[in-house]
């Protein structure tokens, strides 16, 4: 073995060269891979000459540069890392975060909700209508709400009925109520044609039932009482409630579930219309997003919603298909053919109703009377649209319009605005035939209201005027609590309050519950507690709920349970979804999954999604995906994106990312996010850079620091840093780590330090350990000693095994032993490596030998050459040379030539001294 004493020397003599080179020359970081590849061959020496006069032999591995770090803790880095840990794509939090809700926001809708006016008193023989009921087939669509149209040539009010693509679905809902189904609600917006369709499907599936339309100030449950009575209508009965907002929020003598289903127990098939704002209304807004579920929210308008979740609803869309419109041009009716050929963006129904000539027409009357402008009548439909818009039900009178237009004259003086009784006259003129800017709301013209097709049009602020008006003209408690509901939501609290406040000191339960909710929302906790038990006294359900919200908030679990658990006993069947919420934050599972089954079965969309996350936690995927897929059906955008991610985590890479397209273009940010990051697992690196940048433009955080991540690992680190930047400064704190790498590979240690240490501050482990990197490579033990003590206290595996590389470099070999073993015992590869060498260099070799063949089984190429090394020195030739043999194959294998030599020579030599022996 003359040649190994000329191997040791002159290893010796080369690492010692290095290593004075390195200290000398070598800046910055850059030094320390140096320090630490020279440094291995200095510690292997005297393993070597150990070795040989005790027959042992060992080497300590060059350094490993470090994997980057992974989501879930990290690679730690090995001695010499320059480049620290840059922190991988990932997806973050897991499968739920990016749809995660809790308790806390207030539900808040973006279109008013209008109740009608009470009525003071019931009209006369409004039931006696029910026996002289007209038969569906006979009903006149004029007076059950279908917007007029111009007259044909042959004197008909209205043009042929053209079928719309929803026609089917109509009819078998309609059937299916006939037989005790559940209601029908048909919805679209103003001049969609959606009373028209509704009446032309009860006339296909119901000719032969007699009509009846109460008017709203018509007492529904005592209807439904007299339908049970005799004589009962002969062939059965409809209920048409067209404008359904009409019959809401009038207490007993309005349309309430109680009310619905004694209708439905008299054997009536319930038929509704609703424009589409108002069923907005009543959608919701607004989910709070801090937890992993999803919590429905507080909100004055659940009784309503949960209303309207009795009807099956049927959406009519106001611009016709392809195939409506084809069918429209072969009828034949000049009307239908002139709406066909010029109706441009707008429905046909909408065309034929004249609603955009009207709408025009308004908005152009508001310039100067000298020049053909109406500025006064201008004002005069825009105050009636805006009284309509703060939910004021009255038919507006002479003396209304004179008090409430004077607001939108201000400044009009230059227009010469016309007197009132010629702005009146103009108003109230029928125009193309068909209607006017403001409609007759009696019979003898005496009383008005705005046409709805202009309500629905309007979009600007309603003047704070027009409001106090609103209120002032309100018939009683209920619609004046409406308004100021209205009135908040558009940004008038102190008028909400002022009206809503003495009303709930008065006992009014829906004053009261409004009130606990704006003191929630006002940081008063403890008053909307108050409230919130009053309104509860007063037997107000939803405040059931909102109690319940609160207490949960309070961290007051078992209150909170109770008053949900009344809630739901009243029929709130927000309460079944948050009981479950509830429940499964305590580890109640089972309980949980009960609840929120019940909630699914009740219609609730958001329980059909967490039922899927609950199963998806409990790794009962199969299930988790049915309830997911149930959720996108009902239209649940973010069951879009959970799908994805259970798909993903099942390696369905293409269905996943199927269905984190279809979040995308549902406008899901995490949808984009996500994508990225499977897009960047495959390395279709263009892509997900795409995704990311999409995801960034929406503002998504996340998005920027992978994005960041995407272009370092492109070597563009330009572009890299000013994302990282941008991820700091919206407050990603673990973007300031891997902008510190990408600083000190471009051997700015003063700003890479600079970012370790904010990253630190900010509670970032790996930066602790990487800015330990930093000092030791300037030469700074004492601080880099202390950086990695904290990170090791603080759980990080690298910190673990630095820390035991400094301290072996001290020549603290027993307190490098324990670091060692330590980061081992966390499943350090490389520190089973390092404490075999340090072992072998005490004369341990059998311990040495363990932690060796440890390494070789954890996958360590180099510890299969120092294996063979420790094996030769004791004269295991044999058992040195299968060692060396794998050695020879695993570097080859990673392309690692100098060490495929020199493991190939120490085996030609091992081979050659067998065979002289």
């Amino acid at each position: 073995m003359r040649w190994v004493w000329v191997w040791v020397g002159g290893s010796a003599a080369a690492a010692c060269a290095g290593l004075a080179v390195a200290l000398y020359y070598l800046p910055g970081l850059e030094k320390l891979s140096w320090i630490a590849g020279a440094g291995s061959f200095v510690t292997a020496v005297p393993s070597l000459v150990l070795a040989l006069v005790l027959a042992r032999a060992q080497t300590q591995p060059p350094p490993t540069p470090s994997s980057a770090e992974v989501p879930a803790g990290g690679v730690a880095n090995s001695v010499g890392d320059v480049s620290g840990s840059a922190v991988q794509a990932r997806e973050v939090g897991g499968p739920v975060q990016q749809v995660s809700g809790n308790t806390g926001d207030t539900y808040t809708a973006h279109t008013m909700m209008f109740n009608q006016l009470p009525p003071a008193e019931q009209p006369p023989g409004a039931l006696d209508r029910v026996a002289s009921a007209v038969r569906v087939g006979q009903a006149d669509p004029r007076e059950l709400g279908v917007h007029a149209a111009r007259p044909g040539s042959d004197g008909s009010a209205l043009p042929p009925y053209v079928a719309r693509d929803v026609d089917a679905e109509l009819e078998q809902h309609l059937t299916r109520a006939a037989s005790g189904g559940r209601p029908v609600l048909v919805a679209g917006d103003s001049t969609a044609g959606k009373s028209r369709a509704a009446l032309q499907a009860l006339k296909n599936a119901l000719p032969g039932r007699r009509l009846i339309a109460p008017s709203p100030s018509t007492d529904l449950h005592a209807l439904a009482a007299r339908l049970t009575a005799p004589p009962l209508p002969e062939g059965g009965v409809v209920v048409w409630l067209d404008d359904l907002h009409r019959y809401l929020g009038l207490g007993r003598i309005g349309l309430t579930e109680d009310t619905l289903q004694a209708l439905r127990r008299a054997g009536a098939a319930v038929v509704a219309t609703m424009r589409s704002e108002f069923l907005d209304a009543y959608r919701p807004g607004a989910l709070a997003t801090t937890g992993q579920e999803w919590l429905e929210v507080r909100s004055e308008r659940d009784d309503t919603a949960a209303l309207l979740k009795c009807f099956d609803t049927v959406e009519v869309d106001r611009v016709w298909s392809a195939g409506e419109t084809d069918r429209a041009a072969a009828v034949g009716d000049e009307r239908l053919d002139e709406a066909v050929a010029r109706h441009g963006v707008h429905g046909i129904a909408e065309y034929l109703a004249a609603g955009p000539d009207l709408l025009a027409e308004w908005r152009n009357a508001r310039r100067s009377s000298t020049r053909g402008g109406h500025p006064r009548g201008h004002a005069l439909v825009a105050a009636a649209v805006d009284l309509a818009r703060t939910g004021l039900l009255a038919a507006l009178t002479r003396q209304i319009l004179q008090q409430a237009h004077r607001p939108y004259l201000a400044g009009a003086a230059a227009l010469r605005p016309e007197p009132f009784d010629d702005a009146l006259d103009w108003a109230q003129q029928v125009r193309l035939g068909v209607s006017s800017l403001l409609v007759p709301a009696d019979g003898d013209q005496e009383c008005w209201r705005a046409f709805d097709y202009l309500v629905e049009a309007a979009t600007a602020p309603i003047p704070a005027p027009t409001w106090q008006t609103a209120l002032a003209c309100a018939a009683g408690d209920d619609e004046r609590i409406t308004i100021a509901d209205n009135a908040d939501e558009a940004g008038h609290r102190d008028t909400a309050v002022a009206v809503c406040e003495p009303l709930a000191r008065d006992g009014h339960p829906r004053a009261m519950n409004l009130m606990g909710i704006w003191a929630e929302e006002g940081g008063n906790p403890d008053q909307a507690e108050a409230w919130y038990r009053r309104a509860v006294d007063a037997g107000h359900t939803g405040a059931l709920f909102n109690l319940g919200l609160l207490l949960d908030e309070q961290d007051r679990p078992q209150e909170a349970e109770e008053a949900y658990r009344r809630a739901v006993d009243a029929g709130n069947t927000k309460a079944l979804n948050n009981l479950g919420l509830l429940l499964a934050d305590q580890g109640r599972a089972g309980e949980a999954e009960a609840w929120y089954r019940r909630a699914a079965d009740a219609g609730h969309t958001k329980a059909l999604f967490n039922l899927g996350l609950l199963l998806a936690a409990q790794d009962r995927s199969q299930e988790a995906e049915a309830w997911y897929r149930r959720a996108v059906d009902a239209g649940d955008i973010d069951a879009l994106l959970n799908l994805g991610l259970l798909l993903a985590a099942q390696d369905r890479l293409q269905e996943a990312e199927a269905w984190y397209r279809r979040a995308a273009d549902a406008g899901h940010t995490k949808a984009l996010f996500n994508l990225g990051v499977l897009l960047a697992a495959q390395d279709r690196s263009q892509e997900a850079e795409e995704a990311y940048r999409r995801a960034v433009d929406a503002g998504d955080t996340d998005a920027l620091f992978n994005l960041g991540v995407l272009l370092a690992a492109q070597d563009r680190p330009q572009e890299a840093e000013g994302y990282f930047r941008r991820a700091v400064d919206a407050g990603y704190t673990g973007a300031l780590n891997n902008l510190g790498v990408l600083l000190a590979g471009q051997r700015r240690v003063g700003e890479a330090e600079e970012a370790y240490r904010r990253a630190a501050d900010a509670g970032h482990t790996k930066a602790l350990n990487n800015l330990g990197l930093l000092l030791a490579g300037q030469g700074r033990a004492g601080e880099a000693e202390t950086r990695y003590r904290r990170a090791a206290d603080a759980g990080d595996t690298g910190a673990l095994f630095n820390l035991g590389v400094l301290l072996a470099a001290q020549d603290r070999s027993q307190e490098a032993e324990a670091w060692y073993r330590r980061a081992a015992d966390a499943g350090h590869i490389d520190a089973l490596l390092n404490l075999g060498v340090l072992l072998a260099a005490q004369d341990r070799p059998q311990e040495a030998e363990g932690y060796f063949r440890r390494a070789v089984d954890a996958g360590h190429t180099k510890a299969l050459f120092n294996l063979g090394v420790l094996l030769a020195g004791q004269g295991r030739v044999g058992e040195a040379v299968e060692a060396l043999e794998r050695a020879v194959e695993a570097f080859a294998a990673v392309g690692d030539v100098d060490k495929q030599r020199l493991a190939a020579e120490l085996l030609a030599e091992l081979r050659g001294e067998d065979g002289e022996g």
